[in-house]
């Protein structure tokens, strides 16, 4: 009887040693791993705010000084091209194209008289060369005529010959004349077409800006006018991304769900604020209108590659490492070479030292090299 209490409390014992050891082994931290990730996507992006903006605006104004007679138009007018929207000093314009007329009309007349000046004198140079030419043969043949005779013939001719001159710079002046007065009348004409301010392109008046019986001075702008067709996202990045920006391949990823080609990249970095503006010419969207704020994310680039939690990479030191858990459950160090992230992702560039790893995918800063852990996933 006392060699079986003695048996049992040695099974006893032997049990509760057991028990004890097996709950030393549990008792080791228990960490989440995971393999590297491949096939994931990565991006190279900048997040920023920008506007959206019409691609085509323009502030019609007069093109001479005056008082506007007509407002063709108001805001919120759909326009087309070529479609008037003012008049500005009409009458007085009117009258300086008459005037070009009849000064076009005083200067063909005073052509007519030119010509019959000249015809007047032509005929009377023919008639004093043929007399020059008759008394110098009678003079030198027969002696008919005195010389003196000869000698008035012969002035007679080069006082005809001046006359002509005369009468032929006369016809010369009064052409310049006609060419004058056609230059004067395209003016006035020119400045009469240019008092009436035309649409340059289809859009909407959105500002009216002077109303009839102001008095406006050349360039003063009358409406504001823009093309709602045609809408681009604008904004602004730092001048250390210049180069990354291409046009046609950099995309505009925007805040109302448009993923945008760039269409513009400035040539020209802004010296004061060191940052330069990208555009992407817009889809139609109802729900978007010119002058709104508009959240995008620029990217870049976009490849894809292998990756870790973001939790799995941290700095130690001065290098930045992912902790591993070897078959005996002990903790080492892997250099990461770091890349972009992408959903909570970081890239790893030198997967090929991450092949077959156990990493510590949470909890890596709680943890030192060399420390037992049991690895779970």
């Amino acid at each position: 009887m006392r060699r079986l209490v003695w048996l049992c409390a040695a099974l006893a014992l032997a049990g509760c040693a057991k028990e004890e050891t097996q709950g030393q082994a549990d008792n080791r931290p228990r960490v989440k791993v995971c393999a590297l990730t491949g096939g994931l996507t990565f991006e190279d992006f900048a997040t920023v705010q920008g506007s959206v903006r019409t691609k085509f605006t323009a502030a019609v104004a007069s093109r001479l000084p005056g008082t506007v007679d007509e407002v063709l138009a108001d805001e919120g007018d759909v326009v087309k091209a070529g479609q008037p929207l003012f008049q500005v000093d009409r009458v007085n314009l009117e009258n300086q194209v008459a005037i070009a007329k009849d000064d076009q009309a005083v200067a063909a007349a005073a052509r007519a008289e030119a010509v019959a000046a000249q015809a007047e004198a032509e005929a009377a140079h023919a008639k004093a060369l043929t007399d020059a030419a008759r008394y110098r043969r009678l003079y030198e043949e027969s002696r008919s005529v005195t010389k003196d005779a000869w000698e008035r013939a012969e002035l007679q001719l080069r006082s005809a010959a001046a006359t002509l001159a005369r009468a032929k710079a006369a016809v010369a002046t009064a052409d310049a004349k006609i060419l004058q007065a056609d230059t004067a009348l395209r003016i006035a004409e020119k400045n009469l077409a240019d008092s009436r301010g035309l649409a340059p392109f289809d859009g909407i008046v959105t500002q009216k800006l002077r109303d009839r019986g102001d008095f406006v001075d050349a360039g003063t702008a009358i409406f504001a006018l823009d093309d709602p067709r045609v809408r681009e996202v604008c904004v602004t990045l730092t001048a250390d991304r210049y180069a990354d920006v291409a046009v046609g391949k950099t995309e505009i990823v925007t805040s109302f769900g448009q993923t945008l080609p760039v269409t513009y990249k400035s040539p020209t970095v802004d010296p004061a604020t060191r940052t330069f503006e990208i555009r992407a010419v817009m889809r139609p969207d109802p729900a978007v209108a010119p002058g709104m704020l508009c959240g995008a994310r620029i990217v870049f680039a976009r490849r894809t590659g292998f990756g870790l939690p973001a939790g799995a990479v941290a700095p130690r030191g001065g290098r930045e490492v992912a902790f591993a858990v070897d078959a005996e459950g002990t903790v080492g160090a892997i250099e990461a070479k770091r890349g972009a992230t992408a959903g909570g992702m970081v890239e790893i560039l030198n997967p090929e030292a991450f092949e077959g790893a156990q990493v510590v995918a949470e909890g890596m800063l709680l943890l030192n090299l060399g420390d037992r852990v049991k690895a779970v996933r």
